[in-house]
C-alpha cells in the first residue's frame, strides 16, 4: 500500500495496487517496462478534509509529463502552496518514468479514479487541473471522459494537445532516427498504439488512419474524428470547463508544432492553423468553439523557453499559472 507525503499543504499520491493484465494488449517488446503498480480503492479516506471555502483559492490537481521526475513534484509541492496562501496540491505519483510511456486508455483507468477521489472531496469549490506536457494530453482525456468531474479550471503546459508530428528528443526514445514521414505506420500499428505517443501522433498526410474507427487513435477520439458512440458525452464533459487556459511558445523545441499547445496544428501543406482553423472547430465536434465563444478559452505564448522548464519559469508562472489559480 502507498503512502502519503505532505509538503505544506500539498499531497503526493503515491499509490500501489496489482494490474489485471487480461485487459492488457500484448506489449511485445514492452514487457520490459516495469509493472504498474496504482491504488485508487479507498484513496478518499486518505485525502485529509480540507474545505477551501475561506482561502477561495481551488485545490490544485497536478499532473507530470512523459518520463515525468521528482523535480515536477517540488514544483507541485512546494513552490506553489509558498506563493499562494492556502493552495491545496496534489500531485499523482503515478506512471512516472518508463510507466509513463504506457497507453494512455490504460493509465486513465487509473488515473481518472484516482482523480474522482480528490474531486469528491472538494464538491463545493471543484478543482483546478495544472497538467504539463503529456500531462496535459492524460488531463484532456480526464475532462471529456469522466462524465461526474468538477474541473473548473484546466491549465495546460506546452502540452501536444492536438497532436505531435516532430521526431523529437522523447519521441528517439521509441523510434530512433526514422523520418517522420514513415512514422505513421509504426504509431499506428497494434505496437505503436501501446505506446503513449501513438496516442497522440497527428500525421497531417494520413488523417485517414489518424480518424479511422478502427485503430481508435486516443486524440482522434477526444476530437471526436471517430465517430464513436460516447462523442456527445464527451462534448458534454468538456463544456462543464469554466476556463481554459493553453500555454506554449516557439522557443519550445519538443511539441510539433509548438502551436499544438494551443490546439492549433499543420494542414496537410504543413501550414499551421490556429484552433479557429480546424476542421473540427466549425462543427464544434467537441465544444471548443462554444467554450471560445464564451470567452472561456486563453492561449498564453512565451518566447524563449526550452520545453523543460515550462513549470519551473518564473515569468511563465507569474504571468500564465498564478492568475488562475489564485
Amino acid at each position: 500500500m502507498g503512502t502519503w507525503l505532505t509538503f505544506s499543504t500539498c499531497f503526493v499520491l503515491s499509490l500501489s495496487l496489482s494490474v489485471d493484465c487480461k485487459h492488457m494488449r500484448d506489449l511485445s517488446p514492452l514487457n520490459k517496462l516495469p509493472k504498474v503498480d496504482v491504488y485508487a480503492k479507498g484513496l478518499k479516506d486518505r485525502i485529509p478534509p480540507i474545505s477551501n471555502a475561506d482561502t477561495k483559492v481551488r485545490p490544485i490537481i497536478y499532473m507530470h509529463g512523459i518520463f515525468g521526475k521528482a523535480d515536477e513534484k517540488n514544483f507541485a509541492c512546494q513552490y506553489i502552496p509558498s506563493v499562494v496562501p492556502g493552495a491545496v496540491v496534489y500531485a499523482l505519483d503515478m506512471f512516472n518514468g518508463a510507466e509513463s510511456a504506457l497507453n494512455l486508455d490504460y493509465q486513465l483507468e487509473y488515473i481518472m479514479p484516482a482523480m474522482q477521489k480528490i474531486m469528491d472531496n472538494h464538491t463545493d469549490t471543484g478543482v483546478t487541473l495544472l497538467c504539463y506536457s503529456q500531462g496535459g494530453v492524460i488531463c484532456r482525456g480526464v475532462v471529456q471522459m469522466l462524465s461526474t468531474h468538477n474541473v473548473h479550471t484546466f491549465i495546460a503546459l506546452s502540452s501536444p494537445l492536438a497532436g505531435q508530428f516532430g521526431v523529437t528528443g522523447f519521441v528517439r526514445h521509441f523510434t530512433g532516427l526514422m523520418n517522420r514521414s514513415s512514422l505513421w505506420e509504426f504509431w499506428y500499428s497494434e505496437l505503436g498504439r501501446w505506446i503513449s505517443v501513438g496516442d497522440y501522433w497527428n500525421d497531417p498526410h494520413h488523417q485517414g488512419e489518424f480518424s479511422d474507427p478502427s485503430k481508435d487513435i486516443f486524440l482522434a477520439r477526444l476530437n471526436n474524428q471517430t465517430g464513436h458512440s460516447q462523442s456527445q458525452e464527451y462534448k458534454k464533459n468538456f463544456l462543464k470547463l469554466e476556463k481554459l487556459v493553453m500555454i506554449g511558445g516557439p522557443d519550445d523545441t519538443v511539441i510539433t508544432p509548438w502551436q499544438s499547445a494551443q490546439l492549433g496544428f499543420y494542414n496537410q501543406n504543413e501550414t499551421v492553423l490556429p484552433f479557429e482553423k480546424q476542421p473540427w472547430y466549425s462543427s464544434d465536434e467537441f465544444g471548443l468553439r462554444t467554450l471560445n465563444e464564451a470567452n472561456k478559452v486563453v492561449r498564453h505564448t512565451v518566447a524563449g523557453v526550452n520545453h523543460i522548464y515550462w513549470y519551473r519559469n518564473q515569468k511563465v508562472f507569474d504571468c500564465c499559472v498564478l492568475p488562475y489559480i489564485s
